[in-house]
């Protein structure tokens, strides 16, 4: 079963929706392998956790009490990734009526994303992302995906 931030599967179904390529990251998280066991098994199931997940473990910017220490260094003020990914996680969870640490199949987890992706491409835009970009990519991975 994956263990996975709730905003990590919407960005891998954006970079879906993007035509990105899946390959490995400098830092040397996982996000490539788990792209592919999500288009290989969306009926998979899924905790979603409001913590560091399967794709965290081997990054570089992965501490050995758990936590990231990348900053958002773009942002002003810069914050810390942790922080800046745990409250976007919460957000997420709450706006969606989801209990961090539930179990859901993939599908089910995007379904719910797919009837209210015009406030959950609001809620995940980045700062300097425009929302209209983050909701595409998003509509795009979702159609390829269910």
């Amino acid at each position: 079963m994956l263990r996975l931030r709730p905003h990590h599967i919407l960005d891998i179904v954006r970079n879906i929706g993007n035509d990105r390529p899946r390959v490995p990251h400098p830092y040397g998280h996982l996000v490539h392998v788990v792209t592919e066991r999500i288009i290989a098994d969306i009926d998979a199931e899924c905790e979603l956790v409001v913590a560091n997940d399967d794709i965290c473990g081997p990054c570089r910017m992965f501490a050995p009490d758990g936590s990231c220490t990348d900053v958002l260094a773009q942002l002003d003020p810069p914050i810390a990734k942790q922080t800046y990914n745990d409250e976007l996680d919460r957000r997420l969870l709450e706006f969606l009526r989801i209990e961090s640490g539930s179990v859901m199949t993939l599908r089910a987890y995007l379904e719910l994303v797919a009837e209210r992706i015009e406030s959950v491409a609001k809620i995940c835009a980045h700062p300097k992302e425009r929302v209209e970009d983050r909701k595409r990519g998003l509509e795009k991975g979702l159609t390829m995906l269910l």
